[in-house]
């Protein structure tokens, strides 16, 4: 067992060892118990956060000879031979490579025939990579599916299965786990495998995870081969970026070369991806903080109260920017991208610059009829923040739709065609006939030349 991967080896194996999706586990219990079944589930929800493992533990429990609560009971010869994978009762797929129509319409035809078992259950991971026709040729079983037999579909992209299936399936949407759950998983796995651990790197290990159960499981094995559990070892294995990525935004407009010098020290370990989405991240999260929601770590916290004091509401623009700009990085290339947000942070462009009303009084205008005048001016960040979260919001759109009506005056004026010509009536070329007789060419030169207009000479048959 020493050798077998802590992932795996701590795999729940019943519903009182999954964390994070209690309403789920709930719902399926509940079938279990009240023997009440439907023909398709679905499994869905980012990667290593549980789906194919509660899809295995719903199976395990229908199929156990004698249910406990809505547990297997994990002893009957059903749950050991599911333990064993060669239980006759159950079947499990990977779209990725059994997903074509011809597959889906042998699975199909096996699938209806009776099983040994109480029940026959089909799961099929990753079924996203179904092909359409694949998802056609079940469609017609999972709505009027045998009684012995159960579809358990598994995706991290459950957009690309068809409508058609999905609304034939019980569907379950898997969360990502809260770092606070996965650091008492990593606890009890460390206690059981009796290694050393310092709870400061058990809860980075958690933070960094991401919410994934398993991503957390397997950074916590990596840092076990150098050592005791602690931050000094778990750098050494995985490098934290966080920081990294708090520089260069923090110095966009303010210092161009620690910018490109910060982003060039790490790129060799990150892909533009992965760079882009770590960006996206802190500047949605810094955002996120601008406007007075508050549960961050301690250490994302601090770097996001700092970005708040060097950037203020310009972050909202930055954020928007991120976003339009997603889908052309790997075109443009992440340091030119930098280079340009330095350019726009310098510039002040990504600053606000909110509509604000005058009167101008007759008293010290008297020239200027009283009246309201519209002025654009910057607003400092001390001056936005005294500000409701909604006069801000109404502020912005206004000057949102000042520079879209802005935008479009501008391309009218530059359609406009001119009405006069731009030359004198008596330079105009091809405007008069002098000879009754023309050449071809002449003639050619002074159409093209010319204008139908008012006090034009029409050449008809060689005569004016």
């Amino acid at each position: 067992m020493k050798n077998i991967k802590l992932a795996k080896k701590y795999r729940p194996k019943t519903f009182k060892d999954v964390i994070g999706q209690e309403p789920v586990v709930r719902v399926l219990k509940a079938s279990v118990i009240q023997n009440r079944y439907g023909s398709a589930y679905l499994f869905s929800g980012p990667y290593g956060d549980g789906k194919t493992t509660l899809s295995r533990i719903f199976a395990k429990a229908v199929l156990c000879d004698a249910p406990e609560d809505g547990e297997p009971c994990c002893a009957c010869e059903s749950c050991l031979l599911f333990e064993d994978e060669s239980h006759f009762g159950y079947m499990e797929l990977d779209a990725a490579s059994y997903g074509g129509k011809d597959d889906m319409v042998s699975l199909r035809d096996d699938a209806s025939s009776l099983s040994v078992s109480k029940k026959k259950i089909i799961n099929i991971d990753e079924s996203h990579d179904i092909t359409k026709q694949g998802q056609d040729a079940l469609l017609k079983q999972t709505e009027e599916c045998p009684e012995h037999l159960i579809y358990e579909f598994c995706t991290t992209d459950p957009d690309k299965m068809r409508s058609t299936l999905r609304d034939r399936c019980m569907e379950f949407h898997i969360t990502k786990v809260t770092p606070v759950q996965i650091a008492e998983r990593l606890i009890v796995i460390c206690d059981k495998e009796e290694m050393e651990y310092h709870e400061d790197a058990i809860q980075v290990i958690a933070e960094r995870s991401g919410g994934h159960v398993r991503s957390a499981i397997n950074l916590l094995e990596e840092v076990a081969y150098v050592g005791s559990i602690t931050l000094e070892n778990l750098n050494m294995v995985s490098r934290d970026f966080e920081e990294d990525i708090f520089i260069i935004i923090s110095n966009l407009g303010i210092d161009v070369e620690k910018v490109i010098n910060t982003y060039q020290s790490i790129s060799s370990y990150l892909s533009s991806f992965e760079f882009y989405n770590m960006l996206l991240s802190m500047v949605t999260d810094a955002t996120t903080y601008l406007y007075g929601y508050t549960n961050f770590s301690q250490k994302r916290l601090n770097f996001l109260i700092e970005l708040k004091e060097v950037h203020g509401f310009s972050l909202v623009e930055f954020l928007n920017y991120l976003i339009t700009r997603d889908k052309y990085v790997e075109k443009v290339g992440l340091q030119s991208d930098l280079i340009v947000l330095n350019y726009k942070f310098g510039a002040s462009n990504f600053i606000p610059r909110i509509q604000q009303t005058q009167k101008i009084s007759n008293k010290t205008q008297t020239d200027v009829p009283s009246k309201n005048t519209t002025t654009i001016s910057p607003l400092s960040y001390a001056e936005l923040s005294k500000l409701s979260i909604k006069e801000r919001n109404a502020l912005l759109r206004q000057q949102k739709k000042r520079l879209e009506n802005q935008k479009l005056g501008d391309k009218e004026k530059s359609e406009i065609v001119p009405h006069k010509w731009p030359l004198p009536k008596e330079d105009r070329p091809g405007n008069t006939f002098e000879s009754e007789n023309l050449s071809a060419e002449v003639f050619s030169m002074n159409l093209v030349g010319g204008r139908i207009g008012e006090n034009r000479s029409v050449v008809d048959s060689g005569t004016e």
